[in-house]
């Protein structure tokens, strides 16, 4: 855990360590800091030669502390939206770093079958609204409460489903971690995630208000507008690589223009084997 938030330089405090191990980790502190691999300061643990990064976190939590309120309200319109039966925050304000001005990521958990519908509706919706709004509506990946197990299983993924944040929707936040148990191999303290989801907000009851509505023959419609759109606005990079970062799948929609988990990954992986760790 300290070598993969290393790639961020976030040092963790011995307390955020329990959380994500699960257990007492006092223990395999000790150990590792008698090895060399990693050094600690009072409740803050961190790689090797890297104690400069704390003032760093300390800088980006306090931000994230401040941009709560927005990402609260932000959650709450999101949840509003027909279809939309989870929301969850991830990337760095899900652990507590964040940068004035930065985007927010949110992940939405939507009814099967709308998927598109909700991508065309929120890529439209943040065209219209000024710059600080818009990136506080940053919706890189959606998926169908039908399809709920991710495609990847990376150390990545794992880290992302454990330190996601839900705020409205129990139900379908309960059900997204329960679909991918496997992120517990290698996040042991998946289950502290479970209990989170369950304490997210109920949905609002206006949510649904509009379903009815709107035909399922959009859905089509609407896939085939985004997959245009990023097929012209993307057109610089190869094909096999736009397939890779803009999922277009009846059940999930993801648009990574850049391969973020893959360096993440790479740079976890390169970490570990410099002190002789398998990632």
């Amino acid at each position: 855990m300290v070598l993969y938030f290393d790639v961020f330089r976030h040092p963790l405090r011995v307390d955020e360590l329990v959380a994500l191990c699960g257990e007492d980790v006092e223990p395999a502190v000790g150990e590792a800091v008698a090895s060399g691999v990693i050094e600690r300061e009072g409740v803050w643990v961190f790689r090797a030669g890297r104690s400069g990064d704390r003032t760093r976190r300390l800088e980006r939590t306090a931000e994230a502390e401040r941009q709560w309120r927005r990402v609260q309200h932000a959650g709450s319109l999101l949840a509003r939206l027909p279809y939309v039966r989870g929301v969850l925050v991830t990337g760095g304000l899900s652990k507590q770093s964040a940068l004035p001005g930065g985007d927010v990521d949110f992940m939405l958990l939507v009814e099967p079958g709308r998927v598109w519908t909700v991508k065309l509706g929120l890529h439209l919706l943040r065209r219209a609204l000024p710059g600080a709004l818009r990136e506080s509506l940053c919706t890189n990946y959606l998926l169908a409460t039908d399809a709920l197990p991710i495609a990847g299983k990376s150390m990545f993924h794992a880290v992302e489903l454990a330190t996601a944040v839900p705020l409205f929707g129990p139900e379908a936040c309960t059900a997204l971690l329960e679909a991918n148990a496997w992120a517990g191999e290698r996040v042991r303290g998946l289950a502290f995630s479970r209990r989170r989801a369950a304490l997210a907000s109920p949905l609002p009851p206006a949510h649904a208000r509009f379903e009815p509505l709107i035909p399922s023959s959009l859905e089509p419609l609407a896939a085939d507008v985004m997959s245009r759109f990023w097929e012209k606005r993307y057109a610089w990079l190869p094909a096999a690589e736009r397939e890779r970062r803009f999922q277009r799948s009846p059940s999930a929609a993801t648009n990574h223009l850049h391969d973020f988990s893959g360096w993440v990954n790479t740079e976890y992986a390169a970490r570990c084997h410099a002190v002789g760790l398998q990632p």
